[in-house]
């Protein structure tokens, strides 16, 4: 918010162009903030993004938005969440993080330290972890990651407890889809509870349970590679697993892990 005339105007907000005014202000900002940065000797941690998952038509603008910033940011990690290959193939983007219902493109180019994603559009065919969704949707995110080599995830949302765009907060106790904005569970995997303690959503432990089946099997991998683990996952499947197509049942899941540990005790 700046004040012109006595009057509070807001300068910067949905309404403002990428290039132009915001653009003199992140020359301004940019500068500081990377001296903040290396002050606290986190330079090598911090990660840049330039737009939220740009579509075709947006390509022209995000290039324009991207080289006006490029000049400040040499040498920083660059991440974006993607959808469209063809920013990643024109090198606009260096790290994708594809959203899972469009990631095969991805993964048939065979594009190195892929991340992966989901959130409020991904609801069908792929997994989640809506409140309306079966737990099974859950835990299986964790031996797609494993399967596919994903390097990397990102996670929304944790403790969002506004409405779309913050313009008002709520209770997540009362109304679970962020007034009428997200799916039913979207925004948050855990409650503000007593002395400010988090509160564990039943999608929260399921979601442990996915990255503890990730980890597992990566252990595993030190014993009998890859190659084997995976077809340990899939013997009894008529497909492979995809993001897409992946056993819909609990009891996959628990045979799954119990042959996991069983082959485990071999070797630990």
């Amino acid at each position: 918010m700046v004040t012109k005339h006595g009057e509070e105007i807001k300068r910067f907000g949905w309404h403002t162009p990428a290039l132009g005014d915001y653009t003199h202000f992140l020359d301004q900002f940019l500068p500081a903030l990377k001296e903040e940065l290396i002050r606290l000797d986190i330079s090598d941690d911090t990660w840049f993004h330039i737009s939220d998952e740009p579509k075709a038509v947006n390509f022209e603008s995000y290039a324009a938005a991207r080289e006006s910033v490029m000049h400040h940011l040499k040498g920083y990690k660059l991440i974006d969440a993607l959808s469209e290959y063809s920013y990643y193939e024109a090198g606009l983007v260096e790290r994708p993080v594809c959203a899972t219902d469009h990631i095969e493109p991805f993964l048939r180019h065979s594009v190195p330290h892929l991340w992966s994603y989901y959130c409020t559009a991904q609801c069908v065919d792929v997994a989640n972890r809506f409140m309306a969704m079966p737990s099974e949707r859950n835990r299986i995110y964790g031996i797609q990651v494993y399967k596919f080599g994903i390097e990397g995830i990102l996670h929304w949302g944790f403790n969002f407890y506004n409405s779309e765009y913050s313009i008002e907060h709520i209770n997540p106790y009362l109304v679970t889809d962020s007034g009428g904005s997200f799916p039913s569970g979207d925004a948050f995997l855990v409650y503000p509870g007593a002395n400010q303690q988090p509160e564990e959503s039943i999608r929260l432990m399921v979601l442990n349970e996915a990255i503890q089946d990730h980890r597992a099997l990566k252990l595993l991998e030190q014993y009998i590679g890859k190659e084997a683990v995976i077809t340990l996952l899939e013997e009894d499947l008529s497909d492979p697993i995809t993001f897409e197509t992946y056993p819909k049942s609990a009891a996959y899941l628990i045979l799954a892990r119990n042959k996991i540990n069983r082959t485990l005790k071999q070797y630990i």
